[in-house]
């Protein structure tokens, strides 16, 4: 996606750079000008007053005042010339100017007077008009080459900042906006030999650090991923393992379960061999062998389901009730399970569960089994199992499991849920029970908590409602 320019300036650098080349240009051209007319002026100024002084002496050198007088009127009547030899009547002279001259009005309008030092006929006065004429004539021709010198130097300066400035700078920002985008590999190709070229390089050097280690982190988190894999495909095999466990020591106490039924069937089988039977009497003991059989049939069916690894393991809407069902039958089967009083109480309006059904059926029977073996291990008088499901007041289920065992010692109680922590002999337990429970549970975003307890060992599943929409995380 790419990224689009930030706004808020004004025709960008080029622009700011042109205008502000023409600004310093026009400033500097202008005090040129200024100067140039300045010193112009002068000049003319200058030259009219040497012309006026010149005239003046020529009068002041003439001995008569007839030739006095003919070479002022000969003077006066010479374009530019307003007055020639003495002073007009009305006008007076400050008698300290001396042998100088001056700018004054005469008649009206600027004029060059002046005077020289000896005689009365030697006040000349020259018109300024020709000299205000020539300095606006170079006043124009001045214009008109300034013009075309700031036309020149500003064309010339644009295309230098261009090459210098703006080329370098727009290469970076170009270079840039793509590295933002992700392109690592377009590096800066424009590196003057200056310190834009510096930038540019640095630049460039940063890229490629940016793009060895992008190079790394991919390579790492596809090392992570991998790790990620290998530990999930090892916490279902796990999983599965402690599931095996369960069911083989299951199966010892399904083959007692079974043995009781099918030695009635032998009996009743035997029964049937006898040929003085009544047809009533072989078709009740044919009925008594289907109820041992579909006895069997049950249990052996329970086991395989709850051997039996599903491959749907996202968590859906499950019956609470018969899970629990399910895992106590199984549980009874054994050894224990046979001597222990199960007290199973469940709420008449007990709602649907979110979790997987088989993980779940899982951690019950994990949970039973661990009661039932540690009350067998304490040789328990009068072992019993305590279960208890009810929805709560944040509008979760809530199971408790209680156990009239030993319990379990404070000391020892953040410790349980710790893989590989057991209690028991070497060769006896994995410590992986309690700790894949947990892990089961959580991957329904449910929990399980060891509570204090009085007597015994007492447990909390809590569970979400399936009618209530939770964020589950991921396994």
């Amino acid at each position: 996606m790419r990224r689009s320019r930030p706004r808020g300036r004004i025709g960008g650098l080029r622009a700011q750079l042109l205008f502000g080349l023409v600004v310093l240009l026009v400033l500097t051209l202008a005090l040129v000008a200024l100067a140039t007319t300045q010193f112009h002026r002068g000049d003319l100024q200058q030259a009219v007053a040497q012309e006026a002084l010149r005239h003046a002496e020529l009068l002041a050198t003439l001995d008569g005042e007839a030739d006095a007088g003919a070479t002022a009127a000969a003077l006066e009547a010479q374009p530019g010339v307003l007055h020639a030899g003495s002073v007009p009547e009305g006008i007076s002279i400050d008698e300290s100017v001396g042998r100088r001259a001056w700018i004054a009005d005469f008649d009206g309008q600027p004029a060059m007077w002046a005077m020289a030092d000896e005689g009365p006929h030697t006040l000349v006065v020259l018109s300024l008009d020709d000299a205000q004429a020539a300095i606006d004539d170079g006043r124009r021709v001045l214009t008109l080459y300034l013009a075309m010198t700031l036309l020149v130097l500003t064309l010339f300066g644009y295309a230098f900042f261009s090459f210098v400035v703006i080329r370098p700078l727009r290469a970076l920002s170009v270079a840039t906006e793509r590295a933002a985008d992700g392109d690592l590999a377009s590096p800066i190709t424009v590196l003057p030999r200056n310190e834009f070229g510096d930038v540019g390089r640095q630049f460039n050097a940063m890229l490629e650090r940016l793009d060895d280690q992008r190079q790394e982190l991919e390579e790492q988190l596809e090392k992570l991923r991998q790790a990620h894999e290998q530990l999930q495909h090892t916490q279902e095999s796990l999983i599965r393992s402690e599931k095996m466990a369960s069911v083989g020591h299951l199966a010892a106490g399904v083959a007692h379960e079974v043995g009781n039924p099918l030695a009635a069937v032998m009996g009743y089988t035997e029964l049937l061999r006898d040929r003085s039977l009544q047809e009533e009497e072989a078709d009740d003991v044919a009925d008594r062998i289907l109820v041992q059989l579909k006895r069997i049939r049950r249990i052996i069916r329970q086991l395989l389901d709850y051997s039996r690894i599903e491959s749907e393991r996202s968590p859906t809407s499950v019956d609470l009730s018969k899970v629990i069902d399910e895992a106590s039958h199984l549980v009874r089967a054994t050894s224990e399970g046979s001597d222990t009083d199960f007290d199973i109480h469940l709420s008449s309006d007990l709602p649907a569960v979110r979790a997987v059904p088989g993980e779940l059926e899982q951690v019950m029977v994990n949970l039973f089994l661990n009661a039932l073996e540690a009350m067998a291990e304490a040789d328990t008088e009068e072992p019993k199992l305590i279960v208890r499901a009810d929805s709560d007041d944040e509008g979760r289920v809530v199971v408790d499991i209680r156990d009239s065992g030993p319990g379990i010692d404070p000391h020892i109680a953040d410790q349980i849920f710790d893989p590989f922590f057991t209690t028991r002999e070497p060769g006896k337990g994995t410590g992986l029970g309690l700790a894949i429970a947990q892990r089961l549970v959580s991957r329904s975003s449910g929990e399980l908590r060891l509570m204090p307890s009085e007597e015994g060992a007492h447990f909390r599943i809590l569970l979400h409602r399936a009618d209530k929409t939770q964020v589950i995380p991921g396994a």
